[in-house]
């Protein structure tokens, strides 16, 4: 606000006429609420993604001949069984 504009306004108020103040600041509410049917579609989504890699995964380990026993955590839970037998327990 320019200072004519504030001396405008000081001299309405002194002859008696209501002036609104201007306000610079928006007030809005600051809590967004939430979207839960976005929120339930992100999701399933992400549920439907997880569930389709897996089944493209079972299909082509099966189509190329992959083995679980080829894959690094069952050769790594196989070793560490074997070497729970032969380690006797004092």
């Amino acid at each position: 606000m320019s200072l004519w504009e504030k001396w405008e306004r000081e001299k309405l108020r002194k002859q008696g006429i209501q002036v609104e103040e201007p306000r610079d600041v928006d007030i809005r509410p600051t809590r967004v609420r939430n979207n839960y049917r976005q929120q339930a579609w992100i999701i399933a989504g992400v549920v439907f993604i997880c569930v389709v890699a897996v089944i493209v995964t079972l299909t082509l380990g099966n189509l190329l001949g992959w083995r679980w026993s080829d894959t690094y955590i069952v050769r790594f839970f196989a070793t560490k069984a074997v070497q729970r037998e032969i380690v006797p327990n004092p």
